[in-house]
């Protein structure tokens, strides 16, 4: 996409409210104008009574003047308003939007969380510039020059021309300092957000940082970082300053030329004083709206680089939509079993070479416990993980309860399991929040402790000051391996999906705690399938099905005894 599609796309937002935008800023642009024609009617008013030595006349000009004033109190207040408004829900449309798509993303898509916090935290009110600030001073000022060199010309056309001169003049200057504005922004706004991306990766991996006493060079990365954000800032605050400078000495060339022409022009007869004194406040309008033209092209650049980002985001392969998440989360079956039936499945990463799957099929029959083992890369935690969604590819063929995978929506589809892996993501709430997260409807008190009492967590978090109300701090900051692993368990069971699935769910649990959770998955096959994975053949024995994986193919697979007899990859799995 060009950048001029870019700006027409990021536009679009302000579509659905574009009736209060347009009047909003209509009014709200005209300020400038408005003003300058009230300061032109005070003047010319007051000049005219002055020459005339009456002081009936002073008044009634400054009487109007508050009138005019309020007036534009009125209008311009009631303009900003809408404009206030509509670019507010537009913000907001487009938060929304990121938020979806980068929580609805495919997991192989979101390549790292600080690009997400960038988009959310930066580039959305930056890609907003185009349809707030930047096109509402670029409107603002076109509006403010274009009726003010009207009303010139119609009050006296040589000062007209005077007057659009210096503005031209002020428009040719001003555009020489848009090209290198445009650049260093939009050069310090890429290196912001890699800049938030290096954050994120610091502050996520700083136990690891100071376990292997990184620290140093974690801190020479920032610094470089920051150093080049610096930079980039001083030679934008340097030429800004000399922008500044000509911004300044362009208003006072505008008042000489202006007093120099209506001098002239008075002194030879050819206008009256008054006339003059009433065109010197709008000649200054034309001057700086015609300046502040010629530098929007850089202050629409920024903007533009950010949507590119945003846009990236939205425009990720998005899961597949349907179905509203119910407040239930077990789906209706077909078959009325929850039988899962796989077929010939094979499943490659994006953009890698080899299939990490190969041409799988198998059977699995409700409430029953199949154990996948095999040496670590061999599959089988991304076997799981396309079984329970995570991965979307129209050829996976996988059935449940007679539900085609491709056919139902990817959120019935996850309404079928519970989820656990070794990473025990809790969240920054407290430990009751943590637990209801696995319902989709609102749990109630008795549902949260019978998950937690069954995940073999109720006694230690009885024993805690605040029970259920502690607070787990961020990512279970306060709990040990071992709490949390129970934790994320209980929050599984909270959900009462017909299909459990463990991802090396006991590996940071003791040996006791591990026979014990062991001990209430083999019992929770009464009422749900168990499909889990484990380092650990021991816990595995009593498995209805053990699948063995090899290098992304189903090796073998049967009960412990059946392959104990054939004396295959299982055994020697179970020697080493």
């Amino acid at each position: 996409m060009t950048d001029k599609q870019y700006f027409f796309r990021t536009f679009r937002y302000i579509k659905p409210y574009k009736f209060g935008y347009g009047i909003g800023t209509f009014f709200y642009s005209a300020q400038g104008f408005a003003f300058g024609i009230m300061s032109s009617v005070f003047f010319g008013g007051v000049m005219a009574a002055i020459l005339a030595e009456s002081f009936a006349g002073v008044m009634d000009s400054i009487w109007l003047m508050v009138a005019m004033l309020l007036g534009m109190v009125v209008l311009v207040g009631g303009g900003a308003y809408l404009y206030v408004v509509s670019t507010a829900h537009a913000v907001r449309d487009i938060s929304v939007d990121v938020f979806h798509a980068f929580m609805k993303t495919g997991t192989e898509s979101q390549k790292h969380s600080g690009e997400g916090v960038a988009a959310i935290n930066t580039d959305i009110n930056t890609t907003s510039d185009i349809f707030s600030d930047a096109i509402s001073t670029f409107l603002r000022n076109v509006i403010s020059a274009s009726f003010t060199i009207v009303a010139v010309f119609v009050i006296d056309w040589r000062m007209g021309l005077g007057a659009l001169a210096v503005g031209l003049l002020a428009f040719f200057a001003q555009s020489r300092f848009a090209a290198p504005l445009a650049r260093l922004g939009k050069a310090r706004l890429e290196a912001n957000a890699d800049s938030v991306k290096s954050l994120s990766n610091i502050i996520a991996g700083a136990l690891t940082i100071r376990a292997y006493n990184r620290q140093d060079r974690s801190l020479i990365q920032f610094d470089r970082e920051s150093g080049r954000l610096k930079k980039l800032a001083f030679k934008q605050a340097f030429i800004g300053m000399f922008q500044d400078l000509f911004t300044t000495v362009q208003g006072w060339l505008t008042l000489v030329l202006v007093f120099a022409l209506g001098g002239w022009l008075v002194a030879t007869g050819r206008a009256d004083f008054a006339i003059i004194m009433m065109i010197f406040p709008l000649a200054s309008t034309i001057g700086s709206a015609m300046s502040e033209i010629g530098t929007s092209f850089a202050a629409l650049q920024p903007p533009i680089v950010a949507a590119k980002r945003i846009f990236a985001i939205i425009d990720s392969a998005p899961e597949r939509s349907g179905g509203v998440v119910g407040a239930e989360p077990l789906l209706k079956s077909k078959a009325g079993k929850y039988n899962i039936e796989i077929s010939g499945l094979s499943f490659s990463y994006k953009d890698a070479t080899d299939e990490a799957l190969k041409d799988i099929s198998l059977s699995i029959e409700e409430n029953k416990m199949v154990a996948f083992v095999g040496e670590s890369g061999s599959g089988k935690s991304t076997l799981l993980r396309v079984i329970i969604g995570m991965y979307e590819r129209d050829e996976l063929s996988m059935e449940i309860g007679g539900l085609s995978f491709t056919a139902e929506s990817i959120n019935e589809w996850r309404n079928n399991f519970a989820y656990v892996d070794q990473s025990n993501r809790l969240f920054d709430m407290s430990i009751a929040e943590n637990i209801a997260m696995g319902k989709q409807g609102k749990a109630n008190e008795g549902e949260i402790q019978e998950a937690a009492k069954r995940a073999i967590a109720h006694e230690f978090i009885s024993e805690l000051p605040e029970g259920y109300a502690a607070a787990c701090g961020e990512k279970g900051a306060s709990l040990s391996g071992g709490q949390k692993q129970r934790l994320a368990i209980a929050r599984a069971l909270c959900r009462k999906a017909p299909v459990l699935v463990f991802d090396e769910a006991t590996s940071a649990l003791d040996a006791e705690s591990e026979r014990n959770i062991m001990d209430t998955i083999n019992n929770l096959r009464q009422d749900h399938t168990i499909l889990l994975t484990t380092h650990n053949l021991s816990n595995i024995a009593t498995a209805d099905k053990i699948v063995v994986m090899e290098n992304g193919r189903v090796a073998e697979s049967g009960t412990h005894a059946e392959l104990l007899e054939k004396g295959g990859l299982y055994t020697k799995l179970l020697e080493e």
